[in-house]
């Protein structure tokens, strides 16, 4: 059972309880910003177990079924993405960086558009698959899992907003188990296809039971007063459309790709984002947990602080990571990849750069602005972004192939960090840039003099360890010697966010004795 997780089954909150059973209220600011650091060590973890668990799952299944199977679930996903995309609406990130807690009926009346959205979802799915056959059935059996989603969200408010993030991942966690579990079983027994389908029911369905157990809250009960969520609205829209560019900027960059430089230049460009999902586990631990932190601590001072604070230990935390993966890429894509993937690494090299200026700026502003209910400067910043990455990219593709796409990624990453800097210097007097100035130099040297030693021993496995040992080690000797300081700081947020997580406190303690 995960920690604070009630030895009862799930309940339903009522008319007269009002305020739904919560945390967040009580909380003081050193509590706050403890659950943060162990929410950064929590979620970084859990997004790298997912992965490994996922991965081996995909082999076994893989080894099962066919091309043309992964290829309907792949629709149906994209039909549950947007599911998923329409229903939330946003409206959950508008309650969970609000001063004041949600009420029941609040929950209630969120979780009931939820639901009536997500229904309609499935019925129409459903009615379309009658004349359309296998991959439209498929596609509805995966979307009828959205409903259970739907009955999580009340839940997941509540406890992001209390920053109770080893439940959440308990929630997490139990869910990739069980669909991988599912899927497995049900296509080693001969189901095929719909053994991953109905995995994806499974998932959302055990998500939504766990959530009663572990969620204060437990069910909240669906309410239709739909006027309750109204003020959320305009929040909420603005909210979703950052989420809405990203994707839709991520499929154009495929289908420009596909179009332009075959499916061979986008099957590069695919290892490429898979080879950076690494460093984006920890930004987005980052960005998952500064959100609700800065929703609590954004007032006067602490907010100029804690964003600066934020810049520092990005710069100097993902510029060691990136610095390494760039020096390493000539050695290690071919090393672990083979020969024919060799290419890949030119793409390496500017999307590192590209996470290292906007990754560290967006991890540092956009929960601040969001919390301080400025999402048009976010959905601006993620406009701009997307529109620069694909006329670099698109406009060099020919001349410079794949390497387009990562000089793209840096030049996006740029324009995205000065429209966030800029925004949050509006607000709060904040330098942003100047720390990541070393950063940023040194890491280029650093992965400079990697990417050499990777290249310069034969483009293998252990020439890509030593450049990115090399390349490591030039940024932590440099940038310990140009701020001692920042780096000491750094060291000592990641020591501290094993700490958090690894501990507990007497408030979680007292959760679970009730």
């Amino acid at each position: 059972m995960p920690d604070g997780a009630h030895g009862k089954p799930p309940t339903e909150v009522g008319m007269d309880t009002g305020r739904p059973p919560s945390e967040d209220e009580a909380l003081s600011a050193d509590e706050l910003k403890r659950r943060a650091k162990a929410g950064v060590f929590l979620v970084s973890t859990r997004g790298l177990v997912i992965l490994l668990i996922g991965f081996a799952g995909n082999v076994i299944v893989a080894r099962l079924l066919n091309p043309d199977d992964f290829g309907v679930v792949a629709i149906g996903m994209s039909f549950v993405l947007f599911a998923g995309l329409v229903s939330d609406g946003g409206l959950g990130a508008g309650l969970i960086r609000r001063r004041e807690p949600p009420s029941a009926e609040e929950l209630g009346a969120l979780s009931a558009l939820q639901l009536v959205v997500t229904l309609a979802m499935t019925g129409l799915a459903l009615a379309v698959a009658v004349p359309l056959g296998r991959i439209a059935w498929v596609t509805a059996v995966m979307v009828a899992s959205m409903p259970f989603v739907a009955l999580q969200f009340p839940g997941r408010i509540l406890l992001e907003r209390a920053l109770l993030y080893r439940r959440l991942v308990a929630v997490e966690m139990t869910q990739v188990l069980c669909f991988q579990g599912w899927a497995v079983g049900t296509v080693a027994a001969g189901f095929g296809v719909w053994g991953l389908a109905t995995a994806t029911v499974v998932r959302a369905l055990t998500g939504a039971l766990v959530m009663g157990f572990v969620c204060p809250a437990g069910l909240v009960r669906p309410r239709l007063e739909f006027r309750l969520i109204k003020p959320l609205v305009g929040f909420g829209l603005r909210f979703q459309a950052v989420n809405a560019t990203w994707l839709l900027r991520d499929q154009a960059l495929n289908l420009s790709v596909a179009a332009l430089g075959g499916a061979a230049q986008l099957g590069l460009w695919t290892l490429a984002k898979r080879l950076m999902e690494m460093p984006y586990l920890v930004l987005q631990s980052l960005w998952r947990v500064s959100f609700p932190t800065m929703s609590r601590l954004h007032e006067g001072d602490r907010a100029t602080g804690l964003v600066q604070q934020s810049v520092d230990i990005a710069s100097v935390g993902m510029g060691l990571v990136l610095t390494v993966l760039a020096g390493s890429a000539p050695g290690l894509v071919p090393g672990l990849f083979g020969a024919q993937w060799r290419e890949v690494a030119v793409i390496v090299p500017g999307a590192c750069l590209g996470l290292a200026v906007g990754g560290a700026v967006s991890v540092a502003t956009q929960g601040y602005l969001y919390a301080v209910g400025d999402a048009q400067a976010v959905l601006r910043a993620s406009l701009l972004q997307a529109l620069v990455w694909l006329a670099v990219a698109l406009a060099l593709l020919e001349p410079l192939g794949v390497a387009s796409l990562g000089l793209g990624w840096a030049v996006a990453g740029t324009v995205e960090a000065l429209m966030l800097g800029r925004a949050a210097g509006r607000r709060i007097p904040v330098h942003l840039f100047r720390p990541l100035l070393a950063p940023v130099l040194i890491g280029v040297c650093g992965a400079s003099v990697g990417w050499t030693v990777a290249a310069r021993g034969g483009g293998t496995l252990w020439s890509g360890i030593a450049g990115g040992g090399c390349a490591g080690a030039v940024f932590t000797v440099a940038m310990t010697a140009v701020n001692r300081r920042v780096v000491r700081q750094t060291w000592a947020f990641v020591a501290d966010s094993v700490r958090a997580a690894l501990s507990h406190t007497r408030q979680e303690a007292g959760e679970r004795r009730r």
